[in-house]
């Protein structure tokens, strides 16, 4: 398959006619560098117009000398691109903006230059051991400070500081779009800056819409989008070419679509052009069942996203709402009531409402949430909107909306987000270690269930001095060679392994050599099955 095949995969439109905008949307890369000489980033490189190229002096007095393209916010120099001897380390900046120009080519053609452009932020040291972008936060903070309209952050972590936290909040105040990836941990923790709420944060599909092996996910991510065998520039010459894979060829994906919605809609705010991409995204949940309301919104689709009936005013009052994630959105010129029934694909715990409006300046009007698809099922709570509460939630997997509008005609639009909460598989049944001090009963916990995914559970049983551990099985039923029973003599994984059981026979009775034994069960994220019950009992040796 090609490598561009992303570009039909969000549905990139050709030959759109530009909007109103009298300036080009400035996407910030923070990253490794970009190779600005590349023949595909020619004519989309930021030019700092305030300064004057090679003369030594901060002529716009932002802190920052010759900062003409760009700067490098590791070595504290003008230089943004990657270094000569290291090109095969220093390549991710140069692919992602790569990325980004080959959308925008397809969507402005010719004048694609005048609609969007790439300011290389550079925050990993030419000196570097590793390349961990440790300077990711001071780049945020330079590319804020210079203007730029988006920021991809296409790296992560797992935890951020206060400081890190207030320089994305910088970002927010100053109207700045921050676009992140999502990690590619193949896991469902939390990965920073795309975890914050400043932040957009975008996980990985394959060509079959499903997340790749190594996209993170969870209930952090806001969208999805193509993130394997994608094509782009490469940083070996000014006409090399490579593909590559991750969350980051995603999140550069998201970035340059955010730019484009906003070209053609300047007067929405960052906060109506998210919406706009998340409520026109492609579903994906029914084709990744165990990462139901864990991959956001969807599949980005472009193409909807520019049309964006959400806030054009052409849509209908009376809406259904399909994806995980999504918007409730009103305006007086089409009535005075409107309703939504949102129902997201697959297992779920429930969905949270939160309201995009200042409480001061809310609507004239009531809201009430419904447990069900129609006004008939139960109510969950109504609100007057100046006075709805910070989040609503309503249990379940489909919620009904109505909205009655007051009568004041100057009364604002109504603009809700929605949340699709995730189900924890991992910890569905069982969690962390769980000692045991007396004779008893284990099982996966999944009761008359199927034991979950990715499952990593726990027991210690301690029989009292002098005693063994007779552990006899009364159910057992799991994928064989894979999902396993483990028992360790001692208290830890470190102990030496007296017996690991799998598949779907009575595995024959074990006792202890010592008094104590610590139970594992862990499962994959593949097929599951019955699971498992033992008893124990303390008994001499």
């Amino acid at each position: 398959m090609d490598g561009d095949w992303f570009l039909e995969g969000i549905h990139v439109p050709q030959h759109v006619r530009a909007g109103s905008a009298n300036r080009a949307i400035v996407i910030a890369v923070v990253d490794d560098g970009v190779r600005v000489s590349h023949r595909d980033l020619q004519g989309f490189i930021w030019r700092n117009r305030k300064e004057v190229p090679a003369n030594g002096i901060d002529d716009d007095g932002n802190g920052y000398i010759d900062d003409v393209n760009g700067w490098d916010a590791a070595d504290g120099d003008n230089s943004v691109t990657p270094p000569a001897g290291r090109l095969e380390e220093f390549y991710h900046g140069t692919h992602l903006a790569g990325v980004i120009t080959q959308i925008a080519r397809r969507t402005y053609g010719e004048s694609a230059t005048d609609r969007i452009q790439i300011m290389p932020v550079k925050t990993l040291s030419d000196r570097a051991s590793q390349t961990y972008l440790r300077d990711g936060y001071k780049g945020i903070e330079y590319a804020v400070q210079a203007g730029a309209d988006i920021i991809l952050a296409a790296w992560s972590v797992g935890h951020i500081s206060a400081e890190e936290t207030r320089i994305l909040r910088e970002a927010e105040s100053k109207g700045v779009l921050v676009v992140a990836s999502a990690g590619n941990f193949s896991q469902g923790t939390e990965q920073y800056p795309a975890a914050d709420e400043a932040a957009l944060a975008v996980a990985a599909l394959n060509q079959q819409n499903k997340k790749t092996e190594i996209s993170n996910y969870g209930a952090f991510v806001d969208l999805a989008a193509p993130g394997i065998d994608i094509l782009s520039a490469g940083v070996r010459s000014d006409t090399d070419y490579t593909t590559r894979e991750g969350t980051s060829q995603a999140a550069a994906m998201v970035a340059a679509a955010a730019s484009i919605v906003k070209q053609q809609h300047t007067a929405y705010s960052w906060r109506q052009v998210t919406a706009c991409l998340k409520q026109s995204a492609d579903p994906a949940d029914a084709v990744n069942p165990r990462f139901t309301a864990a991959l956001g919104a969807g599949k980005l689709n472009l193409a909807a996203a520019v049309e964006c009936d959400l806030i054009s005013g052409e849509g209908k009052q009376a809406v259904a709402l399909v994806n995980p994630q999504g918007y409730l959105h009103f305006d007086k010129r089409r009535g005075k009531t409107a309703s939504w029934t949102i129902t997201p694909h697959g297992e779920f715990n429930g969905l949270r409402f939160r309201p995009q409006f200042n409480s001061k300046k809310a609507p004239k009007g009531t809201i009430s949430f419904y447990a069900g698809k129609d006004a008939n099922a139960r109510l969950v709570t109504s609100h007057p909107l100046a006075e709805m509460p910070e989040s609503v939630y309503v249990a379940g997997t489909t919620a009904h909306v109505e909205f009655k509008a007051g009568r004041s005609r100057k009364s604002p639009g109504l603009l809700l987000d929605y949340k699709a909460e995730p189900i924890d598989f991992p910890r569905l049944y069982c969690r962390d270690t769980i000692n045991l001090d007396i004779e008893g009963v284990i099982d996966d916990g999944s009761g008359p269930e199927d034991y979950s995914y990715n499952s990593s559970c726990k027991w210690l049983i301690t029989a009292p001095e002098g005693k063994v551990i007779r552990i006899k099985f009364t159910e057992f039923d799991t994928e064989a060679k894979i999902d396993k029973v483990y028992f360790f003599d001692g208290s830890g994984t470190h102990e030496e392994i007296m017996a690991i059981f799998s598949g779907p026979d009575i595995p024959p009775e074990l006792t202890t050599w010592h008094n104590q034994v610590l139970v594992w069960f862990v499962s994959d994220a593949q097929n599951q099955s019955g699971g498992w019950r033992a008893e124990y009992r303390f008994v001499d040796p």
